[in-house]
């Protein structure tokens, strides 16, 4: 995509990251030797104790700094931004207009948003759709009362309905990455006990969720295994990736 390409071409790039969590993207992003070396400073923001704890812990580079913060109150002047990233965040943001208020102060007139999420391929995979089946309810008890987790999930692309979108960005570009890791089925299930509806239930409940993992993973038909006897699979991913590109304001 262009957008990208233009941000992985220049050097010494400003990266607002938004929504940081523990820094799971953001050591892979110190850890890519093209983007690691495009950084000029990367600008952290999460607001959650627990996982800016985290972060702290396990990120030691000079040009990283880390702040309380959220997708409309950033903390950067303006026009300092090169490219704004969320990962596996962004549908958290309960205020798109400010939001949207907040990146287009932030951002250089030239600078890009990429939103991205890795997600397991239920598209393809009648094994993860099962997988969904069985936890989304849980999501459904906690996410703002929509009909379903996919409803209450891409509420988020309400953002380019916006007049300021609009006005000042360019139409998204998407694309989708496919990609699979190997897990064994203790990992996988530990993976699925991080969504925030499951994370929150009892052992007792906790403890059929896994049983009805167990019971899937085990007869379900597209399921590659790796080392059946080792409970080593591979679970499919499907990665989405929108990149938005500030469009040239008038002089």
């Amino acid at each position: 995509m262009l957008a990208q390409q233009n941000v992985l071409e220049s050097k010494e790039r400003n990266v607002r990251r938004i929504g940081c969590g523990s820094g799971i993207f953001t050591r892979g992003i110190l850890a890519h030797p093209e983007w690691s070396t495009s950084i000029a400073e990367l600008k952290c923001v999460d607001p959650n104790d627990g996982m800016r704890a985290v972060f702290a812990r396990t990120i030691k580079d000079p040009r990283v700094s880390l702040s309380d913060g959220t997708f409309d109150n950033t903390g950067v002047p303006d026009d300092w931004a090169d490219l704004i990233v969320s990962a596996s965040a962004f549908h958290w943001c309960s205020d798109l207009e400010g939001a949207i208020s907040e990146f287009s102060r932030i951002l250089k007139s030239d600078g890009t948003i990429c939103f991205l999420w890795n997600m397991q391929d239920k598209r393809n995979y009648a094994w993860i759709r099962q997988i969904h089946k069985l936890c989304d309810p849980y999501q459904n008890h906690i996410e703002s009362g929509k009909a379903t987790v996919d409803e209450w999930f891409n509420s988020w692309r309400r953002l380019f309905d916006l007049s300021q979108y609009k006005n000042n960005f360019e139409e998204p570009e998407e694309v989708t990455i496919n990609s699979k890791e190997i897990r064994t089925l203790e990992t996988f299930t530990l993976l699925l006990f991080t969504r925030s509806g499951v994370a929150v239930l009892p052992d007792s409940e906790k403890e059929k969720v896994r049983e009805g993992i167990k019971d899937i993973v085990q007869n379900s038909d597209d399921l590659v295994w790796v080392d059946k006897k080792g409970e080593l699979l591979e679970v499919p991913f499907a990665t989405l990736i929108v990149v938005m590109q500030r469009r040239p304001q008038p002089s």
